[in-house]
């Protein structure tokens, strides 16, 4: 019976890999011939997925976005826009933009730097991890 209930208790997850062990993988990988080409369509892999997700956050925040200041205008605003009010609003359109683009950016990586972090809360620097893991290790190895 004591055998049963061993068997019937969940997996404990292993604990996440360190930096230095991710890196020591990459490296070793990195100086096979065969292995070498695996990791570069890997890390291709995944810097395409990466920049796709941050395309998407980015491309949602902006929709959101683009909903709510048309619910604000008054029709007699609209109306009365000159040349120098619509370069001002591109510019403050473009300035929304760069900080979309930078908003996407934080959550992709945060969520992607704290993946085996159930600890993490992003409103909370504290709860971050100090140490990388694997994905970013082999990500930031393609800017070696």
């Amino acid at each position: 019976m004591k055998l049963l209930a061993k068997e019937l208790q969940p997996a404990r997850p292993e604990p996440p890999m360190t930096a230095a062990q991710a890196k020591e993988i990459i490296d070793r990988a990195s100086k096979d011939e065969r292995m070498s080409a695996e990791l570069d369509a890997l890390r291709l892999k995944c810097c395409t997925f990466i920049d796709n997700l941050m395309r998407d956050v980015n491309l949602d925040l902006a929709e959101k976005q683009k909903r709510t200041p048309a619910l604000l205008k008054s029709p007699q605003q609209v109306s009365q826009a000159s040349p120098t009010s619509l370069r001002s609003a591109s510019r403050d359109r473009e300035a929304m933009a760069r900080k979309r683009r930078e908003l996407a950016e934080a959550m992709v990586l945060g969520v992607l730097f704290n993946l085996d972090n159930p600890q993490w809360d992003p409103r909370d620097p504290g709860t971050a991890r100090s140490e990388e893991n694997f994905l970013v290790a082999l990500v930031k190895s393609a800017f070696k």
